[in-house]
């Protein structure tokens, strides 16, 4: 049974457009197929157990001591590093 598909229109980098085309070919599908798959792979939203990216790495490192940064000590003011 073939099922209707919306039509979607999306606007992409060339260099992007070139690539999607590209895998595309090599794997023997079309880029739409190939957009569809990979929505279909991701998750609608993140499961609430898995941190994000920047809390798996809270604490893992130790800013230097040196000479005074009002950047770095705002984005340590920021992030609790302090």
């Amino acid at each position: 049974m073939h099922t209707m598909k919306n039509r979607v229109t999306l606007t992409m980098d060339p260099e992007i457009a070139k690539k999607a085309k590209r895998i595309a070919h090599a794997r023997r599908t079309s880029v739409s197929a190939l957009i569809e798959d990979l929505l279909r792979a991701t998750p609608v939203s993140r499961k609430k157990s898995e941190p994000y990216t920047i809390e798996k790495w809270i604490g893992k490192f130790q800013v230097r001591k040196s000479v005074k940064d009002t950047r770095l000590d705002h984005l340590k003011k920021r992030y609790g590093l302090e």
